[in-house]
């Protein structure tokens, strides 16, 4: 690789055979976050007959079934992760013994190798032929990474007995038991604390196999099932505004290092986040009445330079930004007309505005409304998008199809599931806040998806490269359509229903587009300048109706958070008009080319070769025109 600084401490990383941009890091990172810094733990060593014999039980039904059997490294169970891993379409087990394990943290490095993984299991065979069952078992026992603390690492089953449960190892129940059995997989994932929905599956799971196995019978079973589970505010971390950043960023990186290697080896993880945005970020989501998330990306590279994934961290760690599926209403509706125009639709198409009722079955009849029940008859495609008229867009859908909307919306990155049905137009199935806002990156960038960036490099401790990221970028959109769909959305901020923009203290040239859903349940704004890309969710948890707008209730945390991306005496750039561009006049009422006569023109852009042939029917022509619109 070949490493040039391109301004302060920032470095480009480049492919030295293909001159290739791999990634760019800062060479003087700021530390966001921390996790086992000092190797400071929390760990109180036991004797292995302290340990529960159901502990033990529902520890070697999940993790080593075969552990008095095998020589430190277990064909059988090498056997059955690989049909397990056949059967999943990707690694779901890794057919590490107890032996292996205790090896792997007490010599090993973390890297995921072939090679690693043969030394791994030597190491195995040689630690039983020279220590007996019952003191690697002990050694296990003690080591076991089982959660985190802030700064202190939660290792050994007695420790972690004090800590989730405040009790000693022979008072914990079976549910208590089976609970920490099943954490040793992932004390992350199965955290009680963080994700008790997960840390109940999987304790069930195990009480299960503890039935199966007759350590436990039936009537123990339900009664442990039943057991609540530990609650306990979480600790204050080492981290304060980027909280939810950093999570996101472990929970990506788990499944592809673990989450030993993650916090006990000293890896350096380089991460997109800018630190000021996400300050302001969290400023301008953490007032409110509701939740809230709000994500900030780069459009060219996808870098995500802020993320926000709730009001409160310490309250609740689920992340909206990334892990909640809300539906996106009218947010949905540019890929209604990004479609509707790569079919040769215009701007200055007109469509119908009226109520009607979709349904081949009288008793089954579906009657969308607009949400001011106001209709207009008919309107062109930009009074359509710009005002947000609900009958206009379901015209322009049942006119494409359907599935014309779906193939669109998955090349510009929706990956959620959708249904080709005229319900899609009014963004009526649930998308993720990051997947939507991501979408629209190609309507600004010159028409490439981009995939969000979280981590530009991995390094080890001793700062030998693991891993280089660079940006992901796929051209899905011609940039003339691209620019046209901008043109589009700068309506909605100029003259629609984000107008109130300039209310609140923003002028600069912008694109974007408000969504409300059916009883207010959910409030959007997915809004971009030529440099960021940035979308707001509003909402409840509980998804129940709560009269939210996104004019009113997203749109100004849109605006507080842009406002301090741009100075106000700023020199931002407008969007970039590709030179095929074509700007033709026309007569809003005929949408044909205008006359002199016409009392009204407005200019209008299109696609060489689409625009009006015909002149306006509906008024005069020429020095007749000229005189009719001069004296009336």
């Amino acid at each position: 690789i070949n490493i040039r600084f391109v301004g302060g401490a920032v470095a480009s990383i480049t492919d030295a055979g293909n001159g290739t941009e791999l990634a760019i890091v800062r060479m003087d990172p700021i530390q966001i976050g921390s996790f086992y810094p000092t190797r400071k733990e929390d760990r109180i060593l036991i004797k292995l007959d302290e340990a529960p014999q159901t502990l033990l039980q529902g520890l070697f039904s999940t993790e080593d079934r075969d552990f008095y059997h095998h020589f430190g490294v277990s064909p059988k169970g090498i056997l059955r992760a690989m049909w397990a891993n056949v059967k999943a379409g990707g690694m779901v087990q890794g057919g590490s013994t107890i032996t292996q394990q205790v090896v792997k943290n007490l010599f090993l490095t973390p890297e995921r190798t072939f090679k690693r993984k043969i030394l791994e299991a030597f190491l195995a065979v040689y630690l039983d032929l020279r220590k007996s069952k019952k003191e690697i078992l002990t050694l296990y026992l003690n080591e076991i990474y089982l959660g985190q603390d802030g700064h202190v690492s939660v290792a050994g089953i007695k420790s972690a007995a004090r800590f989730y449960f405040n009790k000693d190892l022979p008072n914990l129940s079976a549910g208590e038991c089976a609970l920490m059995a099943g954490m040793i997989r992932s004390p992350y994932r199965y955290n009680p604390f963080l994700q008790p929905k997960n840390a109940a599956l999987r304790r069930d799971f195990v009480l299960t196999r503890l039935k199966d196995l007759g350590v436990v019978s039936i009537t123990e079973l339900e009664a442990a099932q039943s057991e609540p589970l530990p609650a306990k505010a979480v600790s204050s971390s080492s981290f304060r505004e980027q909280d939810y950043f950093v999570a996101e960023v472990m929970r990506r990186l788990i499944p592809f290092y673990g989450e030993e290697a993650l916090i006990r080896y000293g890896l350096k993880i380089h991460t997109t986040v800018d630190p000021l945005f996400q300050k302001w970020a969290v400023e301008s989501v953490e007032k409110g009445r509701f939740q809230a998330a709000l994500v900030c990306l780069d459009p060219h590279t996808g870098d995500v330079l802020a993320l926000v994934g709730g009001r409160d961290f310490k309250q609740t760690q689920f992340n909206r930004a990334t892990q909640a599926r809300r539906q996106p209403g009218s947010a949905f509706k540019p890929f209604v007309y990004g479609a509707a125009l790569e079919l040769g639709t215009t701007m200055a198409t007109f469509l119908s505005d009226e109520k009607k009722s979709y349904g081949a079955d009288e008793s089954k009849l579906w009657t969308p409304e607009n949400y001011n029940r106001v209709y207009h008859g008919t309107v062109t495609v930009r009074e359509a998008l710009a005002y947000s008229i609900n009958s206009a867009t379901i015209d322009l859908a049942k006119k494409i199809g359907p599935k014309a909307v779906i193939n669109f919306a998955r090349r510009m990155g929706i990956q959620s599931p959708l249904r080709p049905d005229l319900a899609i137009a009014l963004g009526a199935y649930e998308v993720t806040p990051l997947e939507i806002i991501a979408a629209y990156a190609p309507f600004g960038n010159g028409g490439f998806r981009v995939e969000p960036r979280f981590v530009t490099a991995i390094l080890d401790s001793k700062n030998d490269v693991l891993e280089l990221r660079s940006p992901e970028k796929k051209s899905v959109l011609d940039p003339a359509l691209g620019y046209l769909l901008t043109s589009l959305l700068k309506s909605v901020v100029e003259i629609g229903t984000a107008k109130n923009l300039s209310l609140l203290g923003w002028n600069f040239p912008s694109a974007g587009k408000t969504g409300t859903t059916n009883d207010g349940k959910d409030a959007w704004f997915i809004g971009y300048t030529r440099q960021y890309l940035t979308g707001v969710w509003v909402g409840e948890d509980r998804s129940r109706p709560v009269s939210l707008v996104g004019a009113r209730d997203a749109v100004p945390s849109w605006a507080h958070f842009m406002k301090k991306l741009y100075p106000p005496d700023a020199m931002v750039e407008d969007f970039e008009k590709p030179g095929e561009i074509a700007t033709r006049e026309i007569d809003p009422v005929s949408g044909k080319l205008a006359r002199s006569g016409c009392p009204e023109r407005k200019k209008e852009e299109f696609i060489p070769g689409t625009e009006p042939k015909e002149f306006c029917p509906l008024h005069p022509g020429g020095i007749k025109g000229w005189l009719k619109k001069l004296f009336g």
